[in-house]
C-alpha cells in the first residue's frame, strides 16, 4: 500500500512538473512571437488579467510602457490578445487609421455582457458599425450643433440641483450621472430621472463587471454583468419596439434623438436596420460616451481647481460668451 501510494504520488509530481513546465514554454513562445510589438501575455488563458484589475489601469499601463515601449505593447486580457497604443504617437495613429487599418472591436467578454451577439458582423467582429453607414451623419458637428442648447439647459439644471446646495462634492460620480442622462436624453429622448437612476445602477453594475475576469459563476462580479446586461438589453428592446410603432402609426419623425432618426436610416441596399442592431449600437453609444466624457470633466475641473488663475480666464471668457444672448 505504501509504494503504490509513494509511486502514484512520484507520478502527481511528474505530472505536474511537466504540466508547468508546458506552460512556461507557451508563455514564453507567445512573449516572443515574430511581427507583434514588444510586451508580454502573461499566462495562458488568464493572460495578465489578474494583474490589471489589482494594479488598475494606469499603474499596468504605465509599468508596460516603462518596461516595453511609450508608444505601443502587447498584452492578454479579458481572455483577448491585444495591444495597447500610448502617448502622443499612439494615439496619433489610431485616431489617423480608424476604419482604415483599424476596425471597431469587442473582446468576446464583452459582447456576451453588452450585445446581442447573434447580429454582430462575424467577419469583422464588429457591431454593424455606425461610422460605415449614413447613421454616422447623425453624428457629424455639424448635426450636433442643435443639440448645444439642451446640453447647455441640462447642465445649468443639474450644477443648481446637484453641485450648488452643498459645500463639498465628489466630482467624479456626479459627472456621470450628469453624462448617462444627456446621453439617453440625446439618444433616446428619455429625461425620467428615476428611470435614468435605475438604468445608471445597472449600467455600473454591467461595465464594472465586463471588465472582470470572465468567469461566469453566480455570484462573480462577471456573472452579475452578464445578467446586467440581459436586463439592459430587454429594457432598451422594448423602447426601440414602442418608438417603431409609433413612427409607423404616425408615420412622421416625432422626436428629434438619434434612437427615432436610426429607425429611419437605410444601408446601402435599402434595408433599415433591426431592432438587435439598433440596440447594439444604442448600448456602443452610451459606453462611448460614458466613461470617456465623464473621465474628461472630472480632469478638466481637477486641473482648474488647482489653477485658479486659469479658472479666472475660463470663467470669464465663458461669460462673455454667455452674455450674447445666441450659440453659435
Amino acid at each position: 500500500m505504501d509504494i503504490t501510494l509513494s509511486f502514484s504520488l512520484s507520478i502527481l509530481v511528474v505530472l505536474g512538473f511537466s504540466l508547468f513546465s508546458s506552460l512556461l514554454l507557451l508563455r514564453k513562445r507567445a512573449s516572443f512571437s515574430p511581427n507583434t510589438p514588444p510586451g508580454s501575455i502573461g499566462w495562458p488563458i488568464v493572460g495578465e488579467s489578474i494583474e490589471f484589475g489589482l494594479s488598475g489601469p494606469p499603474k499596468f499601463i504605465k509599468k508596460r510602457m516603462e518596461k516595453f515601449s511609450p508608444d505601443v505593447f502587447k498584452t492578454s486580457l479579458l481572455g483577448e490578445k491585444m495591444a495597447f497604443f500610448c502617448g502622443p504617437k499612439g494615439n496619433k495613429f489610431v485616431f489617423a487609421n480608424e476604419n482604415k487599418v483599424l476596425a471597431s472591436w469587442w473582446p468576446k467578454s464583452a459582447s456576451k455582457v453588452l450585445l446581442f451577439t447573434e447580429v454582430i458582423n462575424e467577419g469583422q467582429k464588429v457591431v454593424a458599425p455606425l461610422l460605415a453607414n449614413s447613421v454616422h451623419d447623425i453624428l457629424k458637428p455639424e448635426a450636433l450643433k442643435q443639440y448645444v442648447p439642451l446640453m447647455d439647459s441640462m447642465a445649468r439644471k443639474h450644477m443648481e440641483t446637484e453641485w450648488a446646495p452643498f459645500k463639498e462634492v465628489k466630482v467624479y460620480p456626479l459627472s456621470q450621472k450628469y453624462t448617462f442622462a444627456l446621453s439617453c436624453k440625446l439618444f433616446m429622448d428619455e429625461d425620467d430621472e428615476d428611470k435614468v437612476a435605475k438604468v445608471l445602477e445597472n449600467f455600473n453594475t454591467v461595465t464594472n463587471g465586463m471588465i472582470s475576469m470572465p468567469i461566469d459563476f453566480p455570484g462573480t462580479a462577471y456573472n452579475r454583468a452578464v445578467k446586467g446586461g440581459k436586463v439592459l438589453r430587454d429594457g432598451l428592446m422594448k423602447i426601440i419596439s414602442a418608438r417603431r410603432k409609433e413612427l409607423i402609426e404616425k408615420k412622421e419623425i416625432v422626436r428629434d434623438d438619434i434612437l427615432s432618426k436610426m429607425l429611419l436610416v437605410t444601408n446601402e441596399n435599402g434595408r433599415l436596420m433591426n431592432e438587435k442592431e439598433i440596440s447594439n449600437n444604442i448600448i456602443g453609444l452610451l459606453v462611448a460616451s460614458y466613461e470617456t466624457s465623464s473621465v474628461a470633466i472630472t480632469f478638466v475641473l481637477k486641473h482648474l481647481a488647482e489653477n485658479p488663475h486659469i479658472y479666472d480666464q475660463v470663467y470669464e471668457g465663458n461669460s462673455k460668451f454667455t452674455r450674447k444672448g445666441k450659440w453659435t
